[in-house]
């Protein structure tokens, strides 16, 4: 205002008031005191006289007085022409996925670009004293060199990182104001803030760093769209085999009543469970909880979905895709006993001592066969519960252990094909020997032979081989992961030379074409080849192990006897257990993705390890890796496509690293193939890509959160109709004054007229009033 009164040519860039006079200190106060003096002796003198009178009186004193005052302090406008260091005004613009939802006239972030092509000339202006950034602004602020140019695609809005990376950029003294262009949608702190008439102390924080004027712009529709979407998920990342697993969900309703939608829980193809949601009056938010049991280990994509509601604006966020491990708690061994004996004692206390291990141990200490010298419940510890264990609990265990034990005389004969249905599924088996083993237990010809790794003679005959012997490893015998005492070679075979003798064999007529003969008998043949002592067979999804021998023991007993330990025994036993469950160590190869779940857009690396018929690291394998997409069409059934396979060779460590980077979201899985030249092995793992739905988990906008944001800021917040136009900003510094010019605003001869005439015409009403 001053520039425009006395700069009329327009010079200068600069006017404020001063004072020309240049009286000390100790002046100003003896004219302060006079001036006191001189009021206050009017309104003493004057307090006799009627109301008008009286304030007439003194409203001269007081107008004569402040001339005088005006015309010795010297009163007047310095124009000057100065240079400026530009500070800088942030322009922060949401780019999140918010920001592509219907706004007012188009989508957000278009309501925002009209915003700032209608205002160009108010940005201009600002570019006169201020330096203007412009800044995008999802999980945090990047440099925008074109407003016209920025797309709604983050995964987050995180305003006050945003503003933190702001702060650390730029000095205090260097900002002028934010100005921040958001539909509110915050999903970080400031959005988490409890609602309270305070600002949040993050938002005070960041404002304290900023010392500048925060405004905000709201650019949110005055109505919410229409949208039912899946707010929140809460799930384990691991979840126990066998064991109940809980998946809580939230699902937010906006803009629609009398609404029905199902809501559907799926591991992969299979529907876990499914729920309905029916909307009621003034409620917004449902729960949901869903629980299921697990019944094999394994890594698997899982879908929670509710179903499109009628014209609904937002479908992106009606389906969550995520990656649950189930794992073991514990290995559940069936330890059943024919009857006690050494070997049984050591192999239960095995188990028992190995923490990872839950086991059930049945003892048959009679049959049914046994003469009856006292009542049967005096003789049972407890029933033996075949139906229990063999029907209805039977898929609950990891391995089943048969050692030297019959079915005969527990009417078991049913519950057999149900075992091999187990071991074909995927459990693990073990067959151990002695004289109620094998064909000894009546095994040959039922469906229990079916799946044995070794082929059974007829009944009759002489069965067992009672010799002592010292078993020699085969050649698959040297490199399998069971016998391997050692990852050594020769020294594996120097512990299996120096192992004690065992004693006793059962005799079997050879072994089946898929099996691996592990460790033989020196002597002893079986249809044409050396007995077998341990071996080892894939059958289905399953495995099985045959030992033909009941005096493993020894070589605990034994060993501790003469002065060593019995930790190849446990070494042996435990290698066995890990190869029956399928430990995913003991894969031969194995492929995994460095994470289980990416944003869209993001690099998959994947890593196969592949190990050869020795368990060494293959090295120069070829490896090939099937990419397959899994997702749900336009109907919401599910579709699967391989989108590409990835080729190469294993380095010295026996590893393929790949990557890929997706261009579609959904469930993938990957699947590494090695061709061995006998056999093809696979691995598989999976993983999610998808853009992040915390964007899209709640739709509205939200002008509370940028309300908390001013407030902590000292700024405005404003509709898009208001505008940029008067946004209060932090003045630049002046570092040089190039020309300055002083207007007296006291050298007026009408100043010096009134000084005169007020005190004259006081003098002339004081003599007329009759004060003196």
């Amino acid at each position: 205002m001053l520039r425009t009164w006395f700069d009329s040519g327009g010079d200068f860039n600069a006017a404020h008031l001063v004072l020309l006079s240049d009286w000390g200190l100790l002046a100003l106060l003896a004219v302060a005191l006079l001036v006191l003096g001189g009021l206050a002796l009017s309104w003493h003198n004057t307090r006799e006289l009627t109301g008008r009178r009286r304030w007439t009186l003194r409203g001269l004193r007081a107008a004569a007085v402040g001339l005088l005052v005006l015309l010795f302090l010297q009163p007047g406008v310095r124009l000057e022409n100065v240079t400026r260091v530009r500070n800088h005004v942030a322009v922060l613009i949401d780019a999140s996925r918010s920001m592509g939802l219907p706004g007012e006239a188009g989508t957000r972030l278009d309501d925002v670009k009209a915003l700032l092509a209608r205002e160009a000339s108010v940005i201009d202006a600002w570019k006169q004293d201020h330096q203007v950034d412009f800044f995008t602004v999802t999980d945090q602020a990047r440099p925008l060199a074109d407003p016209a140019t920025v797309a709604a695609e983050g995964d987050a809005t995180r305003l006050l990182s945003g503003l933190e990376d702001v702060a650390a950029r730029f000095r205090p003294e260097e900002m002028a104001a934010v100005v921040v262009l958001s539909d509110g949608a915050d999903n970080g702190a400031l959005g988490e803030a409890p609602a309270v008439d305070e600002a949040p102390p993050a938002a005070v924080a960041v404002a304290r760093r900023l010392q500048a004027p925060i405004h905000a712009i709201f650019t949110g529709p005055k109505d919410p769209p229409r949208d039912v979407a899946i707010s929140r998920v809460a799930y384990d990342d691991f979840a126990f085999v066998r064991n109940a697993v809980s998946i809580e969900a939230e699902i937010t309703v906006q803009g629609y009543q009398d609404l029905v939608l199902p809501v559907t829980l799926r591991r992969g193809d299979t529907i876990l469970g499914q729920r309905s949601l029916t909307t009621e009056p003034g409620q917004d938010r449902y729960a949901f909880d869903f629980e299921f049991v697990p019944d094999k280990t394994g890594k698997d994509v899982f879908t929670l979905e509710v179903g499109q509601a009628p014209n609904e604006e937002i479908r992106d966020n009606n389906r969550r895709q995520f990656v649950i491990r189930i794992i073991r708690d514990k290995i559940r061994v069936l330890q059943v006993v024919g009857r006690p004996s050494w070997d049984v004692r050591f192999l239960r206390k095995l188990l028992k001592k190995n923490p990872n291990v839950d086991l059930i141990s049945f003892f048959i200490l009679r049959t049914g066969a046994s003469i009856d010298v006292a009542r049967r419940d005096e003789l049972s510890l407890i029933p033996f519960p075949t139906q229990e264990l063999f029907e209805e609990q039977l898929g609950s265990f990891d391995l089943i252990i048969f050692q030297n034990f019959t079915y005969r005389g527990y009417q078991m004969i049913q519950y057999l094909p149900l075992i091999r249905e187990y071991v074909r599924e995927g459990g693990g088996f073990v067959m151990i020997g002695g004289d109620l083993s094998f064909t000894s237990g009546g095994y040959a010809g039922t469906p229990i032979a079916d799946f044995l790794p070794v082929e059974l003679p007829p009944e009759g005959g002489d069965l067992i081989d009672e010799g002592r012997f010292r078993p020699t490893l085969t050649e698959a015998g040297r490199r399998h992961p069971i016998t391997a005492l050692s990852l050594v070679p020769e020294e594996n075979d120097k512990l299996w030379a120096g192992l004690p003798e065992l004693s006793g064999v059962n005799r079997v007529l050879g072994v089946r074409e898929d099996a691996v003969v592990l460790a033989q008998h020196p002597a002893r043949e079986a249809g044409g080849a050396p007995a077998p002592v341990v071996v080892a067979r894939e059958f289905g999804q399953g495995r099985v192990l045959a030992v033909t021998t009941d005096s493993t023991w020894s070589w605990a007993f034994q060993a501790a006897a003469e002065g060593g330990d019995n930790r190849h025994y446990y070494k042996l036993w435990g290698n066995a257990i890990r190869w029956l469950i399928q430990d995913p160590a003991l894969k031969p190869v194995r492929i995994e993705a460095d994470r289980d779940r990416y944003p869209l857009g993001a690099e998959v690396t994947l890593m196969t390890r592949v190990v050869g018929s020795d368990w060494a690291p293959a090295v120069d394998t070829p490896v090939t890796i099937e990419v397959r997409r899994a997702w749900f069409d336009a109907g919401g059934l599910r579709q699967t496509a391989v989108v590409t396979l990835l080729e190469g060779r294993t380095s010295e460590n026996g590893e393929y690293l790949a990557r890929y980077q997706p261009v579609e979201g959904g469930a993938y899985t990957v699947t590494a193939r090695v061709d061995r030249g006998t056999d093809v092995v696979t691995d598989e793992d999976v993983f999610v890509v998808a853009p992040d739905p915390v964007e899209l988990r709640g739709t509205a906008a939200r002008s509370d959160t940028l309300r908390a944001l001013v407030q902590a800021g000292g700024g405005e917040l404003r509709t898009l109709d208001q505008g940029l136009d008067g946004l209060e900003r932090v003045e630049p510094a002046v570092v040089k004054v190039n020309r300055r010019k002083d207007v007296p605003l006291w050298s007026s001869g009408w100043l010096l007229l009134l000084a005169v005439l007020f005190p004259s015409v006081e003098w002339f009403l004081r003599r007329r009033w009759g004060l003196l």
